[in-house]
């Protein structure tokens, strides 16, 4: 990620991981709204009323209060910026019952980067394991939890993570 450090970064990176990384969630976001795809439906007598979940998936490298090594400008600022996305909307969206999340899928052993081997010699997840952590973050968002930033963690429980 040498086009990445301070001395090498250019706007173009810069604009092209804001494009991806936090313009293509919200414009999805505003897509589903627009199209009035965004309301919850109503609930039988009796039942528990139902909830709308929007989950924008973030990373680690996104929390400003943990960003201890520095670099990857592009990526870590495009996280960044689409977490406080997730944050506006989960407050646009709670008196229509929405609750909204980022969530950071944890250090993963996939193919992205250096590949699956070396990741898991670093001490990645596997994808199942973060799948896990995933679905029981979406299975517990509710509207007193909206608008928080969470991480899968390889060994425990998910964590919230500060912005």
């Amino acid at each position: 990620m040498a086009e990445q450090k301070l001395g090498t970064i250019s706007m173009d990176r810069m604009r092209a991981a804001f494009e991806v990384n936090a313009l293509g969630p919200l414009r999805i976001q505003k897509t589903l709204l627009d199209a009035n795809l965004m309301k919850t439906s109503d609930s039988k007598e009796g039942a528990s009323p139902m909830i709308g979940k929007v989950a924008i998936i973030s990373t680690g490298l996104s929390s400003i209060d943990d960003n201890t090594s520095g670099g990857n400008y592009a990526y870590r600022t495009s996280k960044a910026a689409v977490n406080m996305i997730a944050k506006s909307m989960s407050c646009d969206l709670k008196e229509d019952g929405i609750s909204v999340r980022s969530i950071a899928p944890g250090f993963v052993a996939t193919e992205f980067g250096p590949g699956k081997e070396t990741m898991k010699g670093w001490g990645a997840m596997p994808v199942e394991a973060s799948c896990e952590g995933i679905i029981s973050l979406l299975d517990s968002m509710t509207m007193d939890n909206t608008g928080e930033f969470h991480c899968v963690k390889k060994d425990g429980p998910t964590v919230i993570m500060a912005w």
